[in-house]
Order: C-alpha cells, then sequence, then structure tokens
C-alpha cells in the first residue's frame, strides 16, 4: 500500500483565514504571523466551515477493493477509482493477511484459481466488466482522492481508531503522516490510536 500527496491548495492557512474572517468582517487583521493561531482557534472552537475551503488529493494505490469500498463511503471526498470494467486484471495481485494465509493454506490458490477463471473467460469473449465479477474483494486497486480539509479530519478521526478495519487504518495513518508534515495545525489534536 501506498499513499502519496499529489496536489494540495497552495496557501491553506491564507485561504481558510480568509474565508473565517469573512464571517467576522476582519479580512485587516489577518497577518501571516497569526494566521496558524487562528485557524487552530477555529478549529478548538468547532468553526471548521473554513477548512472545507483548502483541499489535499491523494493517490491511494496497492489496497483492496473492499478497503476502497469502506473509503469511498467518505461522500464529500471526490474519488477517482480503477475500473474493473476496462481494466484488465489478469496480472493482478491480492492482499492476503496473515491472518487468512495461516488459517486458511489454500488462499493463495483460490485467488491463483479465480485469476485463471478471469482470464478463461476473457479469452472466451466474455467483457472484462462481467468476468470481474468473480474476482475477490481483496483484489488491489487504486484510488485518486480529494478531501477538503474538514473532510480530513473527520477521515482521520473515524479510521485512525482502533475500531477502524487494519487496511483502511494503515490508509489514514499514511494520510496524518502527510498531514502532520505538511500541515501540523491541521491534526495536531488529533491521535493515531
Amino acid at each position: 500500500m501506498e499513499v502519496k500527496l499529489l496536489d494540495s491548495t497552495s496557501d491553506p492557512l491564507f485561504v481558510i483565514s480568509m474565508a473565517a474572517r469573512t464571517c467576522y468582517n476582519s479580512r485587516e487583521k489577518d497577518s501571516l504571523n497569526t494566521r496558524a493561531d487562528f485557524v487552530k482557534g477555529l478549529i478548538k472552537a468547532g468553526h471548521e466551515t473554513p477548512l472545507e475551503f483548502a483541499s489535499a488529493t491523494f493517490d491511494v494505490s496497492g489496497i483492496s477493493i473492499s478497503c476502497q469500498n469502506q473509503m469511498v463511503r467518505h461522500r464529500h471526498a471526490s474519488f477517482c477509482v480503477q475500473s474493473g470494467r476496462y481494466v484488465d486484471q489478469s496480472k493482478n495481485q491480492c492482499v492476503l493477511t496473515y491472518d487468512l494465509l495461516s488459517q486458511y493454506e489454500g488462499a493463495t490458490d483460490y485467488v491463483a484459481q479465480a485469476l485463471k477463471l478471469y482470464r478463461k473467460l476473457i479469452t472466451n469473449g466474455i467483457k472484462k466488466e462481467d468476468a470481474r465479477f468473480l474476482l475477490p474483494q481483496g483484489m488491489f486497486t487504486k484510488v485518486c482522492v480529494n478531501m477538503n480539509f474538514r473532510t480530513i479530519r473527520h477521515f482521520l478521526s473515524l479510521r485512525l481508531s482502533k475500531h477502524a478495519q487494519w487496511e483502511i487504518r494503515a490508509v489514514a495513518k499514511e494520510i496524518f503522516y502527510i498531514c502532520q508534515e505538511k500541515w501540523p495545525w491541521l491534526v495536531e489534536d488529533i491521535h493515531d490510536d
């Protein structure tokens, strides 16, 4: 699994500050030296609407379709997902956990058989969009996701929990680490359980 930051609002503190100061008719009070504290104050007060004016785009690859399905439930984010309709899955890999491999010795054989049948169906003229129904939910996929900063905070608050499924939690940790590095003020009150 890999998460990369593709792009983001070039000066999120400025944009967030300007949006928030519109509410208070106080743009003249904005300064480079006070922006971070002002935005942290907004977050602490629960006034997170201005965070929606900044966003980040992440490339997430090597996750399972099952994990992708959890991600797209975050409806305030925008997603482009690798298409099983157009992309040939015959050389794809599958996420197989240690638990699966240790409890079910046939797990790798099951995936190999599913891929073999998938290839056979395509060779026999079945469309990829129909043949993909036989593939396991653990097959690797790719997702490009754009989230505004408020949505990032919400995503992290849910998906960093120790109760979250391990794979989406791993994605959330990577996004969290990127945010810690780029925008520490955005996530300083969020913790990795």
